[in-house]
């Protein structure tokens, strides 16, 4: 125990019995039995003590009950068993209100709630709840008078204790407890013990104490115990108040002053006869406590002089709720209360109390260093000799070291999850202390070697998932120590992989695979090497090189896996320089990877597949010698036949293999239909099918090449027919290939084979060509032999020209179509009035003049306003347009008067006038006008002082500048094209026209649809 109260006195020996008393800021209301009420001013302590007012007619009965709302200015009295509300404003006390329905009260209790507003203003509301035997009347607050909240709540006995918290009333009844809600719902508690007398106190945070026997059980608002233990007191009290973080209640012998949190005895006070206390409103750390003749002031001892002696105790609960109340700056009261936080932590954990010591010390953001300095072998020593803590740190072992370890995870885990998410805090250390490990890498390494560290004590398994975490940030050195002394290789494969050590992770591999004590171990196979070759990556294509030999030498199949996995990392490696490495080392896999490039990745590369073809036509030549030493042997020679089928299979289906590379590689003195084959795919047909004739004797074969040659889309390979009708009819003339053995007699020596010529021509006539057959078949040849092939070509060619006849029909009706549709499209027009607006200058199209354009006597138009070009056309007596400013001269074409005028140029320059003559020079217009190119291509801007005019090439002469206000692309006679019209086409439309679509050469042609007419303009 320790002085946490001093007890003042205050009144002494007051003449009049005290029965009831109540407090607000400075002043004390006293209410005696005699019905006087006195109000008194204290002012720092008992050293100024003042009666300020007094009533002794306040009541005819004594005064049982008095409470306070400073706010409103009230006074709520009970007495004769009436409440009534009384004028504290007023020096008398008036009586506000009395509430007549609340005759035969025997008690009451308020509930005053009090709200800030965002503007800072405090809003009070009150109200009242009276026990009227066995009823409750409810009341509020509001216009100087209490209201009613609602009808009365029925009650099976009157109650003897009330409390009100929210919307739940606490009552106690003689021999038990009840919560009542407002809305009429009822819950019994408990009974009260031994003693029938109730005893109930609302406290702060919507709770209640309510007293059983020498216990004192707190509760929430829905009847749910507060805390783990009950508050125990030497006796039954017969009041409680409470003032945060005490509870203060009245013994028959003292007053006991407990903390509820911890479980705490602090003070005792002996006050005689003590039988009334209440708080001070808005006034924490001040109780009266008043017997029927004194009176005392409870004032709390400063908290800075608390402090000291709690802390030396040990009491890191309650210094903390004290310091909270400190008077101190805001700054300093959080410093000191972070700093009692971090001593409890500390004291929780001596007391083995892990979890909650580190959650408290991840609320406080203590440095990771020292909370796993608290653990044995965990912290580096260059760290742990740079923490110091209050006390001895306690020896873990056993059960509480398993169980430290385990908190110690779960703190490690949220703190790693802090760190990754920038959320990095500031605090303090234990002796408050500035730390000396705030960055955030090296946090981050100290939590993730000290959680490996903790998996490899608790929880091995959780090794792996660590290491194999992209962001994890272990030490290396440290960590591979811990994982050797703890025979974790397969995790130290893991730790060096994820740092990129490979060449240190496959060294490891290949020395637990061949190790003969590390049978049993995950390691001891290739199986683990394959799999970490395979997901190295092109980049390490060297390394790969480097380990994969000896797992080849000892499994070449699995070896192998480790370039044709189906994996993104085998596919992205280097295939040029794998095939080199294997072609090289291990040149027997070396077919078995190209045919894993070219039929499964489809690889298209030309390397590959010659180097695949040469492969092929090497393990054939090898097998051909085998067999003629051992020709007995079924699977050496199922193996050979197998070998030539594919590769005769790959060069017909391959197209991207090099047919002349190949070619140079292949000998010639075996290998004939796969020669055979190459000479096709380069359109040597001729050679190719000498071979299948001449040197394989193989017709059937020659003529299945053939077939598969004409069926392909190359036009070269439609004669293919034709070069086997010329071998077979002229054998003397066939192509002999240098180099080439051919067997038994020369090619020169065959006769012609006629027959087998014309059964060729009979099967195939639609496929060889009539003229060039009919020079070389023999002169003796009979006539009806030949007749069905003749027939057949001339049904082929009737055939083709019927196609062709039919295909051209077509195209002109589809042609004619196109016409009319281009037409029907040509005659829609559009209508621009004066509320049209042009999208590029922003101006209605009726402010602008009219462009010029020829009339019907030859005269140009009229320019713009910013100065017109001239008219295209001058006729007998024709002139250029002219403009405000002045515009270009127009040259005259048409008609042959003589007196033609230019345009008014800007200059007045001479025009040239109509073929007729030569025309005058233009009157003087505008000074300045600008011609400049405008976005669309051909297309010019005449820029004046207050208008714009759009022209198109040529920019003197324009009749259709309206047409390309949407760009010279978008309209309807784009340059180059042929115009349509219906009926002729005069003079003055040409020249207009060609403005357009060309220079001013025209050709005039007849449509053979009545009455229209096709101009094509030519350069």
């Amino acid at each position: 125990m320790y002085d946490a109260y001093e007890a003042l006195p205050i009144l002494e020996k007051l003449p009049l019995q005290i029965e009831s008393i109540a407090a607000y800021d400075e002043h004390l209301l006293v209410g005696t039995h005699q019905g006087h009420l006195l109000m008194y001013s204290v002012l720092q302590g008992a050293s100024n003590v003042h009666l300020l007012r007094s009533n002794k007619y306040f009541a005819k009965k004594p005064i049982q009950q008095l409470a306070v709302v400073p706010e409103h200015q009230i006074l709520i009295s009970l007495s004769d068993f009436l409440v009534t509300v009384h004028d504290l404003t007023v020096f008398n006390f008036p009586v506000i209100t009395s509430l007549t329905k609340s005759k035969g009260a025997t008690c009451f209790t308020l509930d005053v709630k009090r709200q800030t507003s965002l503007t800072g203003e405090i809003s009070v509301a009150v109200r009242l709840c009276v026990v009227v035997k066995k009823k409750l009347q409810l009341f509020y607050w509001k216009n100087r008078e209490f209201r009613e909240l609602g009808p009365d709540l029925a009650l099976s006995d009157t109650p003897r204790g009330i409390g009100w918290c929210r919307e739940t009333l606490c009552l106690g009844f003689k021999g038990e407890y009840c919560l009542l809600k407002l809305e009429g719902e009822q819950r019994d508690l408990f009974p009260t013990g031994k003693q029938p007398e109730p005893l109930v106190c609302a406290l702060q945070g919507d709770k209640f104490a309510l007293g059983r026997d020498e216990q004192t059980i707190m509760i929430d608002i829905d009847g749910n115990p507060c805390t783990k233990y009950t508050l125990t007191w030497s006796e039954k009290p017969h009041l409680l108040v409470e003032d945060s973080p005490f509870i203060l209640g009245i013994l028959t012998s003292c007053i006991e002053i407990r903390a509820a949190e911890p479980r705490l005895l602090v003070q005792r006070l002996e006050l005689p006869r003590a039988k009334f206390m209440t708080p001070v409103i808005s006034s924490n750390g001040q109780i009266y406590v008043a017997s029927p003749s004194h009176v005392w002031c409870l004032h709390l001892v400063p908290v800075h002089l608390q402090l000291p002696r709690l802390l030396e105790d040990k009491h890191f609960q309650l210094a903390i709720q004290l310091a909270n109340l400190s008077s101190e700056p805001q700054d300093i009261r959080t410093q000191q209360v972070q700093h009692i936080q971090s001593l409890y932590a500390f004291s929780l954990f001596q007391k083995h109390n892990f979890d909650e010591s580190l959650q408290l010390f991840f609320k406080l953001a203590t440095d990771p260093s020292y909370v796993i300095g608290l653990f044995p072998d965990l912290l580096p020593v260059e760290f742990r000799k740079k923490v110091e803590y209050p006390e001895t740190i306690p020896i873990l072992q056993g059960r509480d070291l398993d169980l430290a370890v385990l908190a110690l995870i779960k703190y490690l885990t949220e703190v790693r999850n802090d760190l990754m998410s920038q959320n990095v805090k500031t605090g303090t250390n234990i002796m408050d202390v500035g730390s000396s490990l705030k960055l955030r890498r090296q946090l981050l390494e100290i939590v993730d070697t000290t959680l490996l560290k903790c998996y490899l004590l608790t929880n091995d398994a959780l090794v792996a998932s660590l290491l194999r975490l992209r962001d994890n940030h272990c030490h290396l050195a440290e960590s591979e120590r811990a994982l050797k002394r703890h025979h974790k290789h397969a995790e130290l494969i893991i730790l060096y992989q994820t740092r990129g050590l490979h060449r240190k992770a496959l060294e490891l591999l290949k020395k637990h695979a061949n190790s003969p004590e590390d049978f049993g171990s995950p390691l001891a196979h290739h199986e683990r090497t394959v799999q970490y070759l395979q997901h190295l990556g092109s980049e390490q294509v060297d390394l790969i090189f480097d380990f994969a030999s000896w797992v080849i030498q000892s499994h070449p199949e699995d070896g192998l896996k480790i370039f044709i996995e189906d994996l993104p990392e085998v596919e992205e490696l280097p295939r040029a320089k794998v095939y080199d490495f294997l072609y090289k080392n291990h040149r027997s896999l070396a077919l078995s990877y190209l045919e894993h490039v070219v039929y499964e990745w489809q690889d298209s590369n030309a390397l590959f597949h010659n180097a695949l073809a040469v492969l092929y036509k090497d393990k054939i030549l090898r097998l051909e010698n085998q067999l003629q030493v051992d020709s007995g042997d079924p699977t050496l020679r199922c193996e050979y036949q197998d070998s030539k089928s594919k590769l005769r299979s790959f060069l017909e289906i391959s197209q991207h293999c090099s047919p002349e590379a190949i070619l140079v590689q292949f000998p010639y003195d075996c290998l004939f239909e796969e020669r055979a084959i190459l000479l096709g795919k380069v359109g040597r047909h001729e050679q190719a099918l000498s071979i299948y004739t001449n040197i394989l004797k193989d017709l059937p074969a020659a003529v299945d090449y053939c077939n598969v040659c004409y069926r392909s889309e190359s036009s070269s390979n439609k004669e293919v027919y034709f070069y086997l009708l010329k071998l077979l009819l002229q054998p003397d003339d066939a192509v002999k290939i240098p180099g080439l053995a051919y067997p038994d007699e020369e090619p020169q020596q065959r006769q012609p084979d006629i027959e087998r010529a014309l059964e060729t021509l009979d099967r195939y006539p639609s496929r060889i060509d009539p003229i060039k057959t009919l020079q070389i078949l023999p002169a003796n040849i009979p006539l009806l032999k030949l007749k069905r092939f003749l027939q057949r070509s001339l049904e082929s060619f009737a055939s083709q020209r019927r196609e062709l006849q039919l295909l051209r029909g077509l195209l002109y009706a589809e042609h004619l179509q196109v016409h009319e549709q281009r037409i029907e499209y040509q005659n829609q027009k559009v209508v621009i009035t004066e509320s049209n607006i042009c999208h590029v200058c922003k101006k209605r199209f009726g402010n602008q003049s009219p462009r010029g354009g020829g009339g019907s006597r030859g005269a140009g138009g009229r320019g713009g306003s910013r100065g017109g070009f001239g008219g295209d056309r001058g006729g007998g007596r024709g002139r250029g347009g002219f403009g405000d400013r002045g515009g270009f001269g127009g040259r005259g074409r048409g008609g042959g008067g003589s007196r033609g005028r230019g345009g008014f140029g800007d200059r007045g320059g001479r025009g040239r006038g109509g073929r007729g003559g030569g025309g005058r020079g233009g009157m003087g217009g505008g000074k300045k006008v600008f011609v400049e190119p405008h976005r669309h291509a051909g297309v010019f801007i005449a820029r004046g002082m207050d208008k714009i005019e759009y022209r198109v090439w040529n920019p003197f002469r324009s009749k259709l500048a309206a047409a390309i206000l949407g760009g010279v692309d978008q309209i309807h006679m784009p340059p180059g094209s042929k115009v349509l019209y219906l009926g002729a086409a005069s003079g003055t439309t040409v020249s207009h026209v060609s403005d357009i679509v060309g220079p001013v050469k025209f050709l005039l042609y007849f449509s053979l649809m009545p009455k229209i007419e096709i101009l094509e303009v030519f350069s």
